[in-house]
């Protein structure tokens, strides 16, 4: 049976440059777990999951299937989804941290401890702060570029 084949939704294939195939989806947040399944069947892993801090918070999930990625995306509106940790416990590290960092709960997480912060510490503490691309304006930011090209070229 083909990775395609293997799961209930269609998966699109990437190819990049040098002919590496990878596989991307969109999947309500319900399926994750038999996500999970499928790749336990398959002998793969999580490779990782990514977090998106957006208006819906989205994670992705990449599986690694005999060195083919699987991507799998999922939207997050109540910022709770199922551990897939008792089914792959490589997704263990990367769940603990998306909880951590971004205040999305796993479910049934098998050992939900933070990894980085104190206990002391708010959750999502990290999601006040404001990325510096965003707290500066490119007005700002090009101004500051030209004064640093203007110091350098008085110095030659």
């Amino acid at each position: 049976m083909s990775i395609k084949e293997a799961f209930d939704f269609e998966l699109r294939e990437v190819k990049d440059k040098k002919g590496n195939i990878e596989y991307w989806a969109k999947i309500d947040k319900y399926k994750i777990l038999d996500v999970a399944k499928t790749v336990k069947n398959l002998n793969g892993r999580c490779v990782i999951i990514t977090a998106y801090k957006e208006e819906i918070p989205r994670l992705v999930y990449h599986f690694d299937v005999d060195g083919v990625l699987i991507n799998i995306e999922v939207d997050i509106e109540d910022k709770r989804v199922d551990s897939i940790t008792p089914i792959l416990k490589s997704a263990s590290w990367a769940e603990r941290e998306f909880k951590e960092m971004y205040g999305i709960e796993p479910i049934n997480h098998p050992n939900p401890k933070r990894l980085f912060l104190d206990d002391s510490i708010d959750e999502e503490v990290l999601a006040r702060f404001i990325p510096l691309s965003k707290a500066m304006s490119g007005n700002l930011t090009s101004k500051m570029w030209h004064k640093i090209q203007k110091e350098n070229n008085e110095k030659d």
